[in-house]
């Protein structure tokens, strides 16, 4: 254990262990292999529009989540409870959901409302938010709420970044409503409104289930991030932006030739006491270089040395995997790519075993890396973004989160006197 620790500590100025990983997923689920959400009415948009009524709400009084509801004529507003625990993967929908989740992920419902007693299943359309403290994407968020709801959609549509519709089936006391929904974002919450129909009243309720969704919006939404932004300068010459949740490590700035800094994502603190390592959970690392262009080095040069730094702690770079899009730059940045590997774990058993649980003695293999490579060129320096995080398939949450900071970090990377030397 002791020499696990010493070994551990070596590497953490490059690498850190991940800890303690969260229920895995069984594969990864990309939106992007979902069926498109389709909009076929068989009844005219405007003959719809007659037939429903505008309801605003405001709930709590938050300006950031009032929005516009539209609605056939007679539905009714319900009485409701003000919190729900989202299930795990595998619990059927919303039955009297119940959670032990250490983070505590909870919807907030916000408004319902349903249609006047019927003989039929009454349809019922509400409205939940869920507050997040970390950043990211909006397509991710409602991939993990899938895979923990465990359902596939049958159709999605991502509007914008600020906006995804989808269709899927809930069962609700063990009756299945076919549901269509629209997520937005607002600040730190996210909104999830949604409009069930039974699968027997689907056919005739189809129209206004989609007029509805199309309709809804919110009003005026935060649109400031989930988790504020700290910004670390090198000197006066370059700057980047990193999340608050996140922790700040720079070894100090020797030459301004070559400098570095990492930014680590450390969660699972059991005691109050953090300055105890093995209470420590560590959830992913991104570490940033900047090499000055006038130190006669070259990008293949520098990756090589990055290779052999992987090399030297028993890892290595291998299945060069899909590329992915480059966020919005700097202007300044010339030049830019983003390369991603996935890491083949060391041959020693002490590296490939994680003792630093939070349940303490307990032993989990480390199972699934990847390795981001950002590199942005200027007119006087090179950028070396690297990120090492959990694979997707392994702990999509944590991945997801930590693919977003990359991208918020690499896109807020801000040359000021780049070309000093």
């Amino acid at each position: 254990m002791t020499y696990y620790r010493q070994k551990l500590l070596v590497l953490a100025c490059f690498f850190i262990v991940l800890g303690s990983f969260p229920q895995s997923s069984d594969a990864f689920f990309g939106l992007d292999d979902s069926p498109l959400l389709s909009y076929d009415m068989e009844t005219p948009a405007a003959e719809l529009d007659k037939g429903m009524e505008l309801k605003k709400e405001t709930p709590s009084g938050e300006e950031s989540l009032a929005m516009q509801i539209y609605l056939p004529n007679g539905w009714v507003r319900a009485e409701f409870e003000q919190e729900q625990t989202l299930p795990k993967a595998g619990k059927g929908a919303f039955e009297k959901p119940r959670i032990e989740q250490a983070d505590g992920d909870i919807f907030r419902l916000l408004v319902r409302y349903s249609t006047p007693p019927r003989l039929q299943r009454r349809s019922e359309f509400r409205v939940r938010s869920i507050e997040i403290n970390s950043l990211i994407s909006l397509d991710n968020w409602f991939v993990e709420y899938l895979l923990q709801m465990g359902f596939s959609p049958e159709g999605v549509n991502k509007v914008s970044t600020n906006r995804l519709e989808a269709q899927y089936t809930l069962f609700e006391y063990g009756e299945p409503m076919v549901t269509r929904a629209v997520v937005e974002r607002s600040g730190n919450k996210i909104i999830l409104a949604e409009y069930l129909v039974h699968q027997e009243n689907y056919q005739a309720e189809k129209d206004q289930q989609i007029r509805s969704l199309q309709k809804f919006k919110l009003l005026s939404p935060d649109t400031s991030l989930p988790v504020a932004l700290n910004t670390y300068s090198f000197v006066d010459i370059a700057k980047f932006d990193y999340p608050q949740n996140w922790i700040l490590y720079s070894p100090g700035i020797i030459t301004i030739e070559r400098m570095e800094a990492s930014v680590i994502n450390i969660k699972g603190m059991n005691t109050d006491d953090k300055k105890i390592l093995s209470n420590m959970q560590l959830n992913g690392r991104i570490d940033v270089t900047v090499v000055s262009r006038f130190s006669q080095t070259t990008v293949q040069n520098e990756m090589s040395i990055i290779g052999q730094a992987l090399k030297d702690k028993g890892l290595l770079l291998s299945d060069k995997m899909d590329s992915v899009p480059m966020p919005q730059l700097n202007e300044k940045v010339e030049n830019a790519s983003i390369a991603i590997y996935h890491i083949i774990p060391p041959e020693s058993e002490l590296l490939k075993i994680n003792k630093f649980s939070r349940v303490m003695g307990v032993q989990q293999k480390l199972a699934d890396y990847e390795y981001w490579i950002g590199t942005l060129e200027t007119s006087g320096r090179y950028y070396f973004i690297r990120l090492l995080t959990i694979g997707r398939d392994e702990d999509f949450k944590s991945w997801a989160e930590n693919t977003e900071v990359f991208y918020v970090l690499l896109g807020s990377v801000a040359p000021v006197n780049d070309e000093v030397h």
